[in-house]
């Protein structure tokens, strides 16, 4: 078991004016190797719990376990901990600061106390696995392109080599090249073997890349399940105020005028393609352009 959280619960400020939970009752697990996508609208304990995911906040009450370590416990190695959850905060090209590419990349690796030579390789490895050629290695990361910099930042975090790796918002403020390019290196990442959770606003992104999605609405979970199971409840998406993915919201205005046998699982456009033409090849319909 990679993550487990059990009955998590966050307060803000406790005790005074500006007390806010921000986490109530939260508990779920993570096995090693699933992809999950984690939404909800904004203020909801997204951000949140992904910082107790590494240690970053401690609970209000509540447990995390990784890997058999227990993150409540007062002699926990956070730094161990870490190591094994890697986190990427939204707009993680605002945190580079060195002055060439590679020596941001090998920051953490020396905080690890590792030999600088070991840090060079990791460095190396990381920055290939993200798509920077050697030619940008000496550059200062603010030389580089918005999306360049975005894949330096995620290519810093790459080098810890952690087992489990969080990102925030990774296509955030992105143009479309930009967020094809991180989705790809997300999608590499995950074939590798590391265990991804994704903070996302975009629907799409999270359809087209998640094995399992996480709803937050309110400090709560409110659904866990496959994207066909989340999305085929349109309506408890939106009281989470969130919309479902465009496929998945054309395929309700076809059920409502009438194309009742659009599967609610159709939340993809390949998805929701097939099932048109699988009913106008059952029926003969020919009203699916009007």
């Amino acid at each position: 078991m990679a993550i487990e959280v059990t009955h998590l619960e966050h307060i803000y400020m406790p005790g005074t004016p500006f007390e806010k939970k921000a986490l109530d009752d939260v508990s779920f697990s993570i096995k090693d190797g699933e992809f999950v996508g984690l939404i909800g609208h904004t203020g909801s304990g997204k951000s949140t719990l992904v910082m107790h995911l590494n240690g970053l906040l401690k609970p209000s009450s509540g447990s995390i376990v990784v890997d058999g370590l227990n993150l409540s416990d007062k002699d926990v190695d956070l730094r161990e901990v870490r190591k094994r959850v890697g986190l990427v905060f939204q707009y993680p090209e605002y945190q580079l600061f060195e002055e060439s590419v590679v020596k941001d990349v090998m920051f953490g690796p020396l905080n690890l106390a590792l030999p600088e030579e070991e840090a060079r390789v990791r460095a190396a490895e990381a920055l290939k696995m993200v798509g920077l050629p050697e030619s940008v290695y000496d550059k200062s990361p603010f030389e580089l392109s918005g999306g360049q910099k975005r894949r330096a930042a995620i290519a810093g975090v790459l080098a810890m080599k952690s087992n489990t790796l969080i990102l925030d918002e990774p296509t955030a403020g992105l143009d479309p090249h930009g967020r094809d390019e991180i989705l790809s290196i997300m999608r590499d990442i995950h074939a590798g073997g590391t265990t991804l959770i994704m903070v996302s606003h975009s629907m799409t992104d999270v359809s087209l890349l998640c094995s399992r999605i996480l709803v937050m609405n309110h400090a709560h979970l409110t659904l866990d399940g496959t994207p066909e199971a989340v999305f085929s409840d349109g309506d408890a998406i939106r009281a989470a105020g969130l919309e479902p993915p465009p496929c998945a919201q054309l395929a309700e205005r076809l059920r409502a005028d009438g194309w009742t046998d659009i599967p609610t699982g159709a939340y993809t456009k390949d998805a929701l393609a097939d099932a048109i033409a699988a009913s106008l090849g059952a029926e003969g319909r020919t009203d699916v352009c009007r």
